[in-house]
């Protein structure tokens, strides 16, 4: 079966999948065109299927083999209006990015950034991401899911995105990828979401002052300053500058040549807010970096 979800004028399915290539793990994929986003999705019925994600002028198509019901279609279809994050604002940022060296590409190849179905997925990714060697990322997170999430029933090679409580059912597992520090940190996710999920959820939407979300997330989730820079864009808090080496790492990735320190990222982005932290994930650091005079000139509409 298949249904249409509408989508806000600029949206376009192959940018978010072109700028989000590096976080495209299991259970998302892509076909070869680089235009179709595939996923294996557990319900919360307990079903397990397969949803593939396409764009037509009319918006997003959202195709399963299975037959679903009412609510299991409304359930979905959250679910791909979270992932695609189809529910932000950017137009205020936009206004700026392309008009901004550094952000015209931004404003020219879209905004939004993939993001898991929930966000234990984001959480568990964003640890295993900024605590695994970049050459082993994929491999790691495709176990966690092959090993512990459910199969799906047209074909078992294929596994949705594990529960906390499947990570808590088989925990000693775990020690046959990660190390005892990484095991430490996934049980405890697991468990803070198995056990208070409804409190997390509550927390994170409560639109607190940004020193105290970070404060109770580090707290609650025992997260580092690396794997809260994922989770902080994951969340849409884009108030959030990440200065952690994980973030370095990212820069170096695409520089020119030039260094920066955590210090000197921090001052660069701080006068785009209250979008510092989205203007870094995008920025385009194969470009000559601006004068931070230039950068302070920025005013953002409101």
């Amino acid at each position: 079966m298949h249904w249409i979800l509408t989508t806000p004028d600029a949206f376009t399915l192959t940018q978010v999948l072109r700028r989000s290539q590096w976080l495209l793990h299991p259970p998302f994929s892509m076909n070869r065109a680089r235009d179709h986003l595939d996923r294996v999705e557990r319900l919360a019925s307990g079903n397990v299927i397969d949803l593939t994600i396409s764009q037509v002028p009319a918006g997003l198509i959202i195709q399963s083999h299975e037959r679903l019901s009412g609510k299991d279609t409304e359930e979905v279809s959250h679910k791909v209006w979270r992932m695609l994050r189809l529910g932000e604002d950017f137009q205020p940022f936009l206004e700026v990015a392309r008009h901004l060296h550094g952000l015209e590409t931004a404003a020219r190849n879209g905004m939004q950034i993939l993001r898991g179905a929930t966000l234990f997925e984001d959480v568990v990714k964003a640890v295993i991401l900024t605590t695994t060697d970049k050459t082993l990322q994929g491999s790691r997170i495709t176990w966690l899911v092959d090993r512990f999430g459910d199969s799906l029933p047209s074909n078992p090679t294929r596994h949705a995105f594990p529960t906390p409580e499947q990570l808590l059912w088989e925990q000693d597992v775990l020690s046959e990828m990660f190390d005892p520090i990484l095991v430490s940190k996934l049980i405890r996710i697991a468990a803070v979401f198995s056990d208070a999920g409804e409190q997390v959820t509550v927390l994170t939407e409560a639109n607190l002052p940004l020193e105290d979300l970070i404060a109770e997330l580090t707290h609650l989730l025992n997260l580092d300053a690396a794997a809260l820079g994922l989770v902080m864009l994951s969340l849409g808090r884009y108030d959030y500058i990440p200065t952690d080496p994980y973030a370095q790492q990212h820069i170096h990735q695409h520089q020119k040549g030039y260094s920066l320190t955590a210090q000197d990222v921090h001052a660069m982005f701080e006068p785009l807010q209250p979008w510092g932290g989205l203007a870094f994930w995008l920025w385009d650091w194969s470009a000559a970096l601006p004068t931070f005079e230039t950068l302070r000139g920025v005013q953002w509409r409101t």
